[in-house]
């Protein structure tokens, strides 16, 4: 996509809407690139168990802003099948954003995009991703660690929900059972 200065604009007005939200919320933020072409903001957590990076990075090309949030290790070469399984077995639950996983590299993070084609995103929906992004790291990351240092094996990993008495029901039964509620 074509960068015009329509574009840089959007990108602008959006960064501005993230930051004043960071703001009024106390949120702490360092500003890494702040360019007419590309700007990079990251957010850092303390969770229940490893610490987080969010990084925000606002492409005005693209007219998207992504965030992500890389693992804070690197899964050995011999425990990838199993870390792809369970990324994509978390991935199945999850509404908004996703783990990726270079199998090659042993990289993992989440990631969960926003497009703002000619318009202006709300404060609103920065906090969304914000908080969504932590809460689904926070519940993942230290499964995530568990087994690629092989505390834990595969099969508890895909357990875990069921025997800590989380499990979700998968989509297509929450909208059947609301439609039957509704009826």
């Amino acid at each position: 996509m074509e960068l015009t200065p329509q574009r840089m604009e959007h990108s602008r007005k959006n960064f501005n809407v993230l930051i004043a939200m960071l703001e009024q919320k106390q949120l702490k933020y360092v500003i890494e690139e702040n360019r007419q072409d590309f700007a990079h903001v990251r957010i850092r957590f303390t969770g229940e168990d490893l610490p987080m990076d969010l990084h925000l990075l606002f492409r005005p090309e693209r007219q998207m802003v992504s965030l992500y949030s890389p693992m804070p290790f690197t899964v050995p070469a011999g425990r990838n099948g199993d870390m792809a399984i369970a990324v994509s077995a978390a991935n199945h639950g999850l509404a908004d954003g996703s783990f990726d996983f270079d199998y090659n590299a042993g990289a993992l993070r989440f990631r969960l995009t926003a497009a703002f084609m000619e318009t202006t995103l709300s404060a609103a929906l920065f906090e969304y991703m914000i908080y969504v992004a932590a809460d689904t790291i926070d519940r993942y990351n230290d499964r995530f660690l568990a087994l690629s240092d092989g505390s834990i094996t595969l099969m508890d990993f895909l357990h875990f929900d069921a025997q800590h008495g989380k499990q979700p029901k998968p989509e297509s039964e929450q909208t059947e059972k609301s439609q039957c509620e509704s009826i």
